[in-house]
């Protein structure tokens, strides 16, 4: 996924200390899953030794997964998170007073249980919150349920990088199954890779979710433990059947925050300047958006 590169994290107290440094470490039926504490990033969560998020800056991407989309519906009141298991999206989602119910799927009880006994960036209440659902399946089959077709506002896919057991998250079918679990107005917003590095892969994805939704968008944020210290997001909104054809963009959030005071690094200024992009980005992706309405 990153060729040509490595990023390393000094351990607290450094080499000779790796026994104390090492928090949790365990091999699920999935994948291998590691927190351990570092001397500069905090704690560390890391899957099959890819670095998942450090204490010291996740804030800087799960406050943008979580509130771009949220703050570009005016009414957000059912929501199903694709992962997230580490509770730092669920944290964000339940912020909004506007939202009654969230299902978190995610497909290894592993990831919760050192979220919340090891890794510890939430309080482990928040995954008792009677708005929230817990539901341990594949999320891929979890969403092609006609059961929870036309349910959702907002599907948020935390997912991990396309290897191994989240491969098919980011496979054309999985967006298909999104669109048809989403209700009219919804959005949904997925992990959306490095654009210096996976910009291939980019591509495919915004232009299969123009297929499939007729607009989306390419967002990013700055996240300095993760590679190059970027990482972006693909956004699309479903329209309603009488309106199919508005390409409604994600750039401007439709409600502000109430709870301002308790982020990091979303505002809505921080909003809209997610969704500037480079001029190679704007060219290669052609966003469709020049001469045309965009609500």
């Amino acid at each position: 996924m990153w060729p040509g590169q490595r990023f390393s994290l000094a351990l607290e107290g450094g080499p000779e200390n790796m026994e104390n440094s090492i928090i949790f470490h365990e091999q699920s039926e999935y994948q291998e899953i590691l927190v351990f504490q570092s001397a500069q990033y905090g704690k560390v969560f890391a899957i099959d030794g890819i670095l998942q998020l450090t204490e010291r800056d996740a804030f800087t991407f799960h406050e943008m997964m979580s509130h771009l989309p949220l703050f570009s519906h005016r009414n957000p009141e059912h929501v199903l998170i694709v992962g997230g298991g580490d509770g730092i999206v669920l944290q964000e989602v339940l912020r909004h007073k506007e939202v009654k119910k969230v299902i978190l799927v995610e497909i290894d009880p592993l990831v919760i249980h050192a979220s919340k006994n090891y890794l510890k960036l939430v309080p482990a209440e928040l995954y008792d919150d009677p708005r929230v659902e817990i539901i341990h399946a594949d999320a891929a089959e979890y969403v092609q349920d006609p059961m929870n077709h036309n349910m959702f506002d907002i599907i948020l896919a935390d997912t991990l990088d396309p290897l191994g057991p989240a491969e098919s998250l980011f496979e054309p079918e999985f967006y298909e199954f999104m669109h048809a679990a989403l209700r009219s107005n919804g959005i949904v917003c997925t992990q959306g890779e490095n654009m210096f590095i996976h910009f291939d892969l980019i591509r495919d994805l915004i232009a299969c979710c123009k297929d499939i939704f007729g607009h989306a968008e390419y967002a990013t944020t700055s996240v300095p433990s993760y590679p190059c210290g970027q990482i972006g997001f693909i956004l699309a909104h479903k329209g309603s059947s009488s309106d199919k054809n508005v390409k409604r963009s994600c750039s401007k959030p439709v409600r502000r925050p109430t709870f301002q005071n308790d982020l990091k690094w979303y505002n809505p200024q921080m909003h809209q300047a997610a969704f500037v992009l480079p001029q190679y980005v704007k060219v290669e992706l052609d966003d469709g958006l020049a001469g045309e309405d965009v609500y």
